[in-house]
């Protein structure tokens, strides 16, 4: 695909209308319960083992995942990638990807579900083989045109090296 052809996000309804959203079959991109964060301390999370076998984490203040959810974290913020760790980055995204590969049920998920859940879940489908504008243009397919409103993190998934995310 052509990246000319990319559609500029719409704000028509900002957030979408459910808070995960199914991208490929078994693999999941959402956001997090206003409630079901550290700062409440009721510590119950609303990802249970009936929802997702792996859960990926992107919001720093989301309560952890229920008991027998494996779940990985990595919060980052919703900005620029100056300071970026792409190590760790890449460690999520491989094991992201394993996970949903080996046939668990996975989510992606971050605070809103829109920009940090887009770039691992975007970097996820270009492991797959998918192109940065297709990865971009699925999940704003599935997620809504909000998906990936950050306009950083949509450059810079334009402008990285795709191979260096397959191996």
């Amino acid at each position: 695909m052509n990246n000319a052809h990319l559609e500029a996000p719409t704000y028509e309804v900002y957030y979408p209308t459910t808070l995960w959203s199914e991208i490929l079959p078994g693999l999941w991109q959402g956001g997090t319960e206003d409630f079901d964060v550290v700062r409440y301390g009721n510590g119950n999370s609303g990802v249970t083992k009936k929802d997702f076998d792996f859960v990926a984490t992107l919001y720093a203040s989301a309560n952890p995942v229920d008991w027998f959810v494996h779940e990985m974290r990595f919060g980052f913020y919703d900005h620029d990638m100056n300071d970026f760790e792409v190590e760790a980055l890449r460690d999520i995204v491989r094991i992201t990807h394993s996970q949903w590969k080996s046939g668990n049920r996975v989510l992606v998920r971050c605070q809103a579900g829109l920009n940090r859940s887009g770039l691992v879940m975007a970097l996820v489908l270009i492991r797959e083989g998918y192109t940065a504008a297709d990865a971009i243009q699925l999940i704003r397919s599935q997620r809504g045109n909000a998906a990936l409103c950050n306009s950083t993190f949509e450059r810079w998934l334009l402008q990285t090296d795709v191979e260096c995310w397959r191996n």
